[in-house]
């Protein structure tokens, strides 16, 4: 009997390319250091580099004069804190950035950055178990409860090295390969996936020429709001727009199951802050389909994404989702795929390499059809 052998890593996927841009520190608001790891590994590709004046990069491939203008965005910004208040002995309470279950901070590693650029490490405070009641073993901790320790003995101490009210705190966390190697753990694959994905549709489109001009965008404080898409759509005014964002997965115990790691790509119908366009839905389904890249659909009663703001702007934007499924979003560990990953850049690549003022006619003439 033959036994069965652990999977081969899928696709071509650039794991430095991943490392660097999850580990690399930015919540909303303070994503400078994750702009120019976006803007180092895509400048080679594009003809120029923008910003608007929010902070989200927008990545520039020319096409034809008169040609489409097609927008990918994928949030760069990630969940986390600012330092709140300093206690007399130098603990530092948390005001969170993003949301936050307080349940899975405790005794985990953070990150505080000064104004300099000077980062130290801390861990989120936890009480031992020992003779605990079980009224207070099983309470989840508000954040008013949560404090850091940076291992200093004074309020004192912690202003001597730099640490001041409003300084960013960040999860730290490392980059792993699984035991099963298309599975990939880091910190803020919400939604440092989606720009990855973004950069390499980018990558991908060097030398090429190309009908449509493709803007490849990498948001600011989604977590607080969508507000980078909003500004950098406004500024673009794009045609079509595909926003690359994290859902969650239900494969684990105790879920339905039904959005699962390592199928292909994840088509979001609708979430709490838009419904997607049909047309380009089925656009994507079909193409899909002759790529031989398997999807599911996804359909989210809460929560939101970049086209929630994208798709307002100017007269309205034919706008769609693209998701990631990815395990335990929101906290120091996410887990993702890299089949997820690899077939959603090579649909997205298919898709605008070949997009043109045809297939745009085709949907905006798909608004006037029952959907």
């Amino acid at each position: 009997m033959s036994k069965k052998k652990m999977e081969e890593a899928y696709g071509d996927v650039s794991l430095e390319m991943l490392a660097d841009l999850t580990l690399t520190n930015g919540i909303s608001g303070h994503e400078r250091d994750v702009q120019e790891v976006f803007k180092d590994w895509v400048k080679e590709s594009v003809d120029s580099i923008e910003y608007d004046n929010l902070g989200s990069i927008i990545a520039i491939k020319k096409g034809q004069e008169n040609g489409p203008k097609v927008m990918f965005a994928g949030h760069i910004d990630e969940i986390g804190f600012l330092v709140k208040n300093i206690d007399n002995n130098g603990y530092i309470r948390l005001h969170p950035v993003g949301g936050w279950w307080p349940h899975v901070l405790l005794s985990q590693p953070v990150t505080i950055t000064t104004r300099k650029g000077h980062a130290y490490v801390g861990v989120v405070g936890s009480k031992a178990p020992h003779g605990m009641k079980p009224e207070v073993r099983n309470k989840v901790l508000s954040m008013d409860e949560i404090f850091v320790d940076i291992g200093v003995s004074s309020k004192e101490e912690v202003e001597l090295i730099g640490i001041q009210i409003g300084d960013m705190v960040t999860p730290k966390a490392d980059f792993h390969v699984l035991a099963n190697p298309n599975y990939l753990m880091s910190k803020a694959w919400d939604d440092r996936v989606g720009a990855a994905i973004v950069m390499d549709i980018m990558r991908n489109l060097k030398g090429l020429d190309l009908v449509s001009t493709v803007y490849g965008v990498g948001t600011v404080q989604e977590e607080v709001g969508l507000r980078g898409a909003k500004t950098a759509a406004q500024r673009i005014n794009p045609d079509v727009a595909i926003t690359l964002d994290v859902t969650i997965a239900t494969d684990t115990p105790g879920e339905d199951n039904r959005i699962k790691l390592g199928v292909g790509a994840t088509l979001e119908v609708m979430d709490g802050s838009y419904i997607g366009h049909k047309g380009l839905l089925y656009m994507l389904q079909d193409l899909a389909d002759d790529l031989k890249i398997d999807t599911q659909f996804e359909m989210l009663a809460a929560g939101g994404t970049d086209s929630g703001e994208i798709h307002k702007v100017h007269d309205g934007v034919i706008a769609l989702t693209v998701s990631i499924p990815a395990r335990y979003i929101h906290s120091h560990y996410g887990i993702i795929h890299r089949k997820d990953y690899a077939d959603t850049v090579k649909l997205l690549t298919e898709f605008v390499k070949t997009f043109d003022n045809k297939h745009l006619i085709t949907l905006q003439e798909y608004k006037t059809m029952p959907f």
